[in-house]
């Protein structure tokens, strides 16, 4: 027996085209960087079954629908890169949609504190929630993000202390925005010791996402999944893969193994035994995967067992390669009963070595938190905030899908933002705000300086333009005053998006 050191594990995310159906990782860029809190469970509804037989025991219980989930966490940084971070894809699938700014635009005269002027035709290329990073060599760089466009002006949802000049960059944003539709589903791949195991699931949705900050600690954020259909160990047959030429008694046959995903490797030795005996139902093939070494073993119970590999017709379409088998040669010369063993066992190793972002995780110091209107502009001095994101998912049951659930949608997004922070001597705006229901922005800037200016490649943006104060609490922390204020994020009467976050690129 062989130990799976789980430290070893890898973890890679793919954007499906259809949902429920795997994607394999397509580079070194499809894995993030995993945390030991990761986990990813095969669960079932497991059906009571109510018959009774002459007995006060219960009857076996029935596995109903699928639910697998997931769950684990990643810290909240920008890519390092010039590209949108790995693990984006999470982002992406809980709020629905990103975009990505592909031009650098500056600023042209008439810049004012809370609006910033851009070249004639270039306010198409802007969108609310945009994160700007405002590279003023003169005032410094500040981050801000977009609240409306009018033609070539940008209005900010805070404001600036000092209006920029001309030709003053706008940096490059890579921006998840909220959308009500076509939320993306993922594939996730679960390396155990990068060759120990693999387990997946597909049909994933992000239902739940938050991002935790604690003065002077690593931002984390923590994710949680829900998917259609769990595998362990699975292997794909395509069409390229689904052929097993044979000579048994009954002569020369050709057998064609379903194109799907198998679960598992049993899965998929059932599947060949159907095949096999399907094509030839003169006697009784049987295929079987050995737990102990990882091979496959496929015997007869005739006289005569060739599996042609070689020399069939089918040898460039043969399953051979998935089943640890080579087109090198027939297995012949062996008595049918006792069959042919795989000379490779499976392999459950990453089929890339992973190229995770650069950018190293972020403590919560030298940063910024606005909470207010345009003119609060100040840094919130907060001790902590935590940011929630709730989109569960709705099921569609069916009968004809394998897991029972034929597919799923979002239909609801909760987002709740928790900020505690010292209260200021006579400042009553929070509570003011809260009890005339007045909207209230929010914004946390995060990165690294150089200089006391952003870096671009590893700064971001948090930024929830309409919420409201829906708890504002003073508490004694350590002896200071302090306000805990908890705010919900609404769509306004247009039907804006109320939520957005921002990574800046190269």
């Amino acid at each position: 027996m062989t130990a799976i050191l789980s430290r070893a594990s890898v973890l890679a995310i793919m954007a499906e085209s259809s949902e429920g159906t795997p994607v394999v990782p397509a580079g070194a860029t499809s894995f993030i960087a995993l945390q030991d809190d990761f986990t990813m469970e095969p669960a079932f509804d497991v059906l009571d079954n109510g018959e009774l037989k002459s007995s006060i025991g219960k009857s076996q219980p029935i596995i109903g629908a699928e639910n697998p989930k997931a769950s684990g966490s990643h810290y909240l940084r920008a890519s390092g890169s010039t590209t949108a971070p790995n693990y984006g894809l999470l982002i992406k699938s809980c709020l629905g949609a990103v975009s990505l700014a592909s031009t650098e635009y500056d600023t042209v005269s008439g810049s004012a504190v809370g609006v910033i002027n851009v070249d004639t035709g270039e306010g198409a290329s802007f969108a609310r929630g945009q994160g700007l990073l405002i590279k003023d060599g003169t005032n410094g760089y500040r981050i801000r993000c977009v609240d409306s466009v009018s033609t070539d002006a940008l209005s900010i949802g805070f404001n600036l202390p000092t209006a920029p000049g001309t030709g003053v960059n706008l940096g490059k944003a890579n921006m998840y925005y909220p959308a009500n539709s076509a939320h993306p589903t993922l594939t996730i791949w679960h390396y155990l010791g990068n060759g120990g195991a693999t387990q997946m699931i597909a049909g994933a949705r992000v239902t739940s996402m938050s991002f935790d900050i604690k003065a002077g600690d690593l931002i984390n954020g923590k994710y949680a999944l829900e998917a259609l259909a769990y595998y362990l160990n699975p292997i794909q047959i395509t069409s390229g893969t689904s052929k097993l030429d044979f000579t048994n008694d009954d002569g020369t046959a050709a057998a064609t193994i379903p194109v799907a995903w198998y679960k598992d490797p049993h899965d998929l030795a059932s599947a060949i035994t159907t095949a096999m005996n399907t094509i030839s139902p003169g006697e009784t093939a049987t295929c079987v995967y050995q737990n102990s070494d990882g091979k496959f073993k496929i015997t007869s119970t005739g006289t005569v067992l060739t599996l042609k590999w070689n020399t069939g017709a089918n040898t460039a379409n043969s399953i051979a390669s998935k089943i640890g088998f080579s087109t090198g040669a027939d297995s012949s010369g062996t008595a049918a009963a006792t069959g042919y063993t795989s000379t490779t066992a499976q392999s459950f190793a990453a089929p890339y070595t992973p190229s995770y972002d650069s950018a190293n995780p972020l403590a919560a110091k030298y940063q910024e938190c606005m909470v207010g209107n345009a003119t609060d502009y100040a840094c919130f001095e907060a001790y902590s905030a935590n940011v929630s994101v709730s989109t569960p998912r709705s099921k569609i049951p069916s009968v004809c899908a394998q897991s029972g659930i034929g597919s799923t949608l979002i239909n609801s997004r909760e987002i709740t933002i928790q900020v505690a922070g010292p209260l200021n001597q006579f400042d009553a705006d929070k509570f003011r705000k809260m009890r005339t229901g007045e909207s209230t922005k929010f914004q946390y800037s995060f990165g690294t300086k150089s200089g006391g200016n952003w870096v671009p490649t590893t700064s971001g943006v948090i930024y929830a333009p309409t919420a409201t104060i829906t708890k504002c609490n003073v508490i004694d922390n350590d002896g200071v005053a302090s306000l805990d204020l908890e705010l919900q994020c609404f769509v306004d009467s247009s039907g804006h998006g109320e939520f957005y976050i921002n990574t800046f690129v190269a």
